[in-house]
């Protein structure tokens, strides 16, 4: 045990511990044990083969192993280690995926977070022309950060992306029910993403964000950005500012990416069929040191897999889009070691390598 674990030692337990440290480890694991299993705090995904219900095109595609495009270095800074306290180089980083989902599966994860009836079209409601479903979305529905997740920039507040956090909250979010939907009951294409995003990290356990430790976080969303709409720079999360909560208990607060560490990352899937570049809304990247930003844009099927704690912002669409919302779907997941003090740094290969800001800094000076 290296860090500081609340434990709460009930009479029952009926351990002598003046005998040997043995048994106060063999205790402390018990508790620890029991605490992880109790509020689900390391729950894999499921990552068997692909279930009957998804047809047989579809469970093919889940043997493949996406292939990045480009890895995005930023947010470059010094960091002590969780174990030893010595300082070393620590970078965040962004994936992107082109085509990480085929149309087929693209369209069925649409018809989640829009419930449409495969079977009826007679009910579709016209989002090109009248912006979201008011029955499934709701103004004030994107809340999905913590509380005090919003990050000190520095930006004029009249910059695009910078703004306050009364504008980000009017805008369009899954209602709760809409969410409670896409979390907890089962969905053949979620359950087919979490497969394929369980073949890019073999030497992790894959997990969703447990929601024993974010009471306002679901660990899946969906977002519908529309023209006019204002978005603050913020974090999805970060383990070093983690509330008390039984994940604190037992992990501890530290720094994302440590050795040893679940690593807190986030995956964005861009659904919508078509998409054009006059509409702009790119997920923006922001780096703290140096006030460079990065910005990705959607394309049908695109993938962006990153660190939490990166310091990003939705931006909304341009007028060229009209009224048409630009859907996406959020997974925050935990990225669990399976073995002691592993190596949390590790990512997959990308075709391309871009470090921005204070990244391409420190690039420069090694």
């Amino acid at each position: 045990i290296h860090q500081p674990v609340l434990v709460s030692l009930k009479p029952s337990f009926e351990v002598d511990l003046g005998e040997s440290d043995s048994n106060l480890k063999s205790l402390l694991c018990d508790v620890v044990t029991n605490e992880v299993s109790m509020y689900d705090l390391r729950l894999p995904l499921d990552n068997s083969s692909a279930d009957d219900d998804s047809n047989d095109d579809d469970s093919s595609s889940v043997a493949v192993v996406p292939q990045a495009q480009t890895c995005i270095e930023i947010d470059g800074a010094m960091i002590p280690d969780a174990y030893t306290g010595e300082e070393g180089w620590d970078m965040s980083s962004i994936l992107v995926f082109d085509d990480f989902v085929d149309s087929s599966l693209r369209e069925r994860l649409l018809d989640i977070i829009l419930k449409r009836d495969v079977n009826d079209d007679s009910d579709l409601f016209d989002d090109k022309n009248l912006g979201p479903d008011p029955r499934r979305w709701e103004r004030g529905g994107l809340d999905d950060t913590p509380a005090d997740a919003d990050t000190d920039t520095d930006i004029d507040e009249d910059e695009e992306g910078a703004v306050a956090d009364e504008d980000a909250a009017s805008c369009w979010g899954l209602r709760d029910e809409a969410v409670e939907e896409l979390c907890y009951e089962y969905h053949p294409a979620i359950a087919e993403v979490e497969k394929k995003v369980c073949s890019i990290f073999p030497d992790y356990d894959v997990a969703r964000l447990p929601t024993a430790m974010y009471s306002c976080i679901s660990p899946l969303t969906a977002n519908a950005p529309t023209y006019g709409d204002s978005f603050s720079y913020h974090i999805d999360a970060d383990p070093y500012a983690a509330p008390p909560s039984p994940w604190t208990d037992v992990f501890g607060r530290y720094y994302n990416r440590v050795q040893g560490k679940p690593r807190f990352v986030s995956l964005l899937l861009y659904l919508n069929d078509e998409w054009s570049d006059e509409f702009g809304a790119p997920t923006k990247f922001f780096d703290p040191p140096t006030h460079e930003e990065y910005k990705v844009y959607p394309r049908p099927g695109r993938c962006v897999l990153m660190d939490q704690d990166v310091t990003h912002s939705v931006v909304a669409p341009e007028q060229a889009a009209g009224k048409q919302p630009r859907y996406s779907i959020v997974w925050k997941l935990i990225l669990h070691p399976k073995e002691p003090m592993q190596n949390m740094k590790l990512f997959p290969k990308a075709t391309e390598t871009v470090c921005v800001g204070s990244a391409s800094r420190a690039n420069n000076s090694m």
